[in-house]
């Protein structure tokens, strides 16, 4: 559901309008419970487009679960797995919020997603074929990972619905898994979630990565074996990531300095 309005806290009070429920959100840096900040985001970066007639803001989006017994706890843990495989396809370098609303029989998770990636100039729009591909792909994850829910195939073609048909495309997947595919995975995991240039040093060490550099070239270092960011085709996506972090420290010194000059103002 796209909206070509700049309603972000219009949107932002339906989606929290039970304060109990659990959000989360991806690629901001502001509180989500601050409500100002958090909105000032979306409005912020929304201000990077190009003035076109008719644009599209952002998008509003569902997920839900069929019917089942699962405990609620159980339900949220897997619509978070769910909406994070789902992000990282549809919308990686977005801004992104969301919201579970837990009715009964109904369990299902809001998305606010911007419609430009991080400061950029352009709205993302995915074609149908596009969508459907990735509708297809979160369903046959569901399917494979989660065999508590019933086996659903609403977005599948109808040569694909076979079990057998999904069993062996799977384990196809695994068969052609490299350790490239594995270490660029879990890197753009760690990007994804990336608040700082310490959490990814951090985070990367937990997982046996060490980010090196050699004049202009970057990568990891995974068990005694260098990757460059360029083969693994991250390149961009690291330098992004970088200038993202140092944007984020600019603004929280900023916050900090406005901070310590108004309570400054305030003992005088």
């Amino acid at each position: 559901m796209s909206r070509k309005s700049k309603s972000f806290s219009q949107l932002y009070d339906y989606l929290t309008r039970d304060k109990s429920s659990h959000t989360f959100s991806r690629n901001t840096y502001s509180n989500s419970k601050n409500k100002k900040e958090f909105v000032n985001e979306f409005y912020e970066n929304s201000r990077h487009l190009r003035e076109a007639r008719g644009k599209v803001f952002m998008y509003h989006e569902v997920l839900s679960l069929e019917a089942n017994e699962l405990s609620l706890e159980r339900q949220k843990e897997i619509l978070l797995d769910m909406a994070e495989k789902y992000l990282l396809q549809r919308a990686e370098h977005h801004l992104s919020f969301g919201v579970i609303h837990e009715e009964k029989n109904n369990m299902h998770l809001h998305l606010m997603i911007s419609a430009n990636k991080i400061e950029g100039e352009k709205r993302v729009r995915l074609s149908k074929k596009e969508f459907s591909q990735i509708q297809q792909r979160l369903e046959n994850y569901k399917n494979q990972k989660y065999k508590e829910l019933n086996q659903s195939s609403l977005y599948q073609d109808k040569k694909d619905l076979s079990k057998e048909k999904q069993n062996e495309q799977e384990l196809k997947n695994r068969g052609a898994r490299s350790v490239k595919d594995e270490i660029k995975e879990n890197l753009r995991a760690t990007f994804s979630k990336a608040t700082s240039s310490t959490y990814i040093e951090n985070h990367l060490k937990t997982l046996g990565y060490e980010i090196y550099t050699r004049g202009k070239t970057q990568g990891v270092r995974y068990k005694n074996k260098n990757y460059r960011f360029k083969t693994l085709g991250l390149e961009s996506e690291y330098q992004q990531l970088v200038k993202k972090l140092e944007r984020i420290q600019e603004r929280e010194i900023r916050r900090q300095k406005v901070k310590e000059e108004r309570s400054y103002s305030r003992e005088r």
